[in-house]
């Protein structure tokens, strides 16, 4: 009698190296269109989070008869915009530990009214508290700011308003160009002060001062964080009226390989080895002083071709990296008057 021996099914050695290849292929397919998604969704909160900083605004204009100031000194690290709008974003208990904020008296020590640095209980911890809102989630974050320390520590932001096509003041940066060197909804006038009977009074753009057209106007938009989790400059320091902190220029266009120029060291300056964006120094910080003129920090971010940008009318757009330099500058100008092409 012979044996039955059955036969057995499965894959040879040249089958299961080509199915171990065609998944390859599949995921390598795959794999972008799931990271395509992922940034959809986080641009998609991105524009939803300015959006709700522009309407915020709106809201304080509403109130106010103007939108938020800038600066409410023109001095280096004082209060600025992104406490104004605490109350018109649903952080009214956050506002309220700023509680320096709407004293006036300028006095050149701190915790006072010149701005939330301090060794002071409640301004620590409206400085420690994150508020999503202000962190575009392509960017990752939110990165903290010298957190070890009672007076200084505080979380990065992503969100700047513009001050026009300038400087802080709307002025020439000398980058060799014509300008125009126009102010916009954010500018600082020199030496505005909030304390009664000021020589020049800080107070916010009013809508009717928008000549241009609130639709053709940026009034917020993106910039990208340092990672060092000491003192990385004035970059992403929003709680701050700084260039690259609450505050950005159309003075170059987004995204550009042009250099950031601001006063106070770069992050690369401090040993960020991840900030990869390009920045100058163009002088040293210091309290009490402006430290202001002709900085500039450009409209950044980590989304791919461009930046999202609010509009003086509430509205959100995407601009292109791309984009024409001199319509950009116009696009920051509240009353340059300049014509706009379709862009």
């Amino acid at each position: 009698m012979s044996a039955h021996h059955p036969t057995r099914s499965g894959f040879t050695l040249v089958e299961l190296l080509v199915v171990i290849a065609i998944i390859g292929i599949l995921i390598a397919l795959l794999l972008p269109a799931v990271q395509a998604a992922r940034e959809a969704a986080r641009r998609s909160q991105c524009v939803n989070n300015i959006k709700q900083l522009v309407l915020g605004c709106h809201n304080f204009h509403d109130k106010f008869n103007e939108f938020p100031y800038a600066r409410k000194y023109d001095i280096w690290d004082t209060y600025t915009w992104t406490e104004l709008i605490l109350p018109y974003i649903e952080q009214q208990a956050v506002y309220e530990n700023y509680w320096t904020l709407p004293q006036r008296g300028y006095v050149t020590s701190y915790p006072g009214p010149n701005g939330p640095i301090g060794d002071d209980a409640r301004l620590r911890t409206a400085r420690h508290t994150r508020i999503p809102v202000f962190n575009c989630p392509s960017d990752g974050g939110p990165w903290g700011n010298e957190l070890n320390t009672n007076s200084y520590g505080f979380y990065r932001g992503n969100y700047r308003g513009c001050v026009g096509s300038g400087d802080m003041y709307g002025e020439d940066v000398q980058d060799g160009t014509s300008g125009p060197w126009k102010p916009g909804v954010f500018s600082v006038r020199h030496n505005q002060s909030f304390d009664t009977g000021a020589g020049v009074e800080t107070r916010g753009v009013r809508m009717a001062e928008i000549i241009d057209g609130t639709s053709n106007t940026t009034m917020i938009s993106e910039g990208i964080m340092p990672t060092v989790t000491w003192w990385g400059g004035p970059i992403g320091g929003i709680i701050y009226g700084n260039m690259g902190g609450a505050l950005y220029s159309n003075a170059i266009t987004p995204n550009s390989t042009a250099p950031d120029r601001i006063i106070g060291p770069c992050p690369q300056d401090q040993g960020d080895a991840i900030y990869n964006e390009p920045c100058v120094s163009i002088g040293g910080n210091a309290w009490w002083t402006p430290s202001a003129a002709r900085a500039y920090a450009g409209a950044r971010s980590r989304h791919p071709g461009g930046v999202n940008v609010g509009m003086a009318d509430g509205s959100v757009r995407f601009f292109s990296n791309t984009i024409d330099l001199l319509t950009w500058r116009y696009l920051g100008t509240r009353a340059g008057q300049e014509t706009l092409q379709a862009f």
